[in-house]
């Protein structure tokens, strides 16, 4: 597990981020808000409502950020280096449930 890291989204319950050992941005969150031991089995974060972006995971991650906006939305930003998907990527959680699709960030 590389690079871990936590946010917390509106209903005050905590998201973890990690990439795995295939370089799979990985997410994991806290099933209640009461207990701090009950959590999801990890999964691959992608997009689940995207309308553009992919949702698909984000594969060949070297490094992943996450944080909470004003809005309770946690934001992903994760850096890839290989292959098709070289550059930094952003995926934010938008309701309960529902993550954009991973998006690549352009700098002009």
């Amino acid at each position: 597990m590389e690079n871990y890291v936590i946010a917390t989204n509106a209903d005050s319950k905590v998201e973890a981020f990690y990439i795995d050992e295939s370089g799979i941005v990985m997410h994991t969150w806290q099933l209640e808000d009461s207990s701090k031991t009950k959590w999801s089995k990890p999964q691959p974060l992608k997009g689940t409502c995207s309308q553009t972006g992919s949702n698909e995971p984000l594969t060949n991650a070297t490094r992943v950020e996450a944080c909470t906006n004003p809005n309770g939305q946690i934001q992903v930003v994760a850096y890839t280096k290989e292959g098709g998907k070289d550059g930094t990527y952003y995926i934010c959680y938008q309701t309960p449930g529902f993550w954009n699709g991973w998006n690549k960030i352009t700098q002009e």
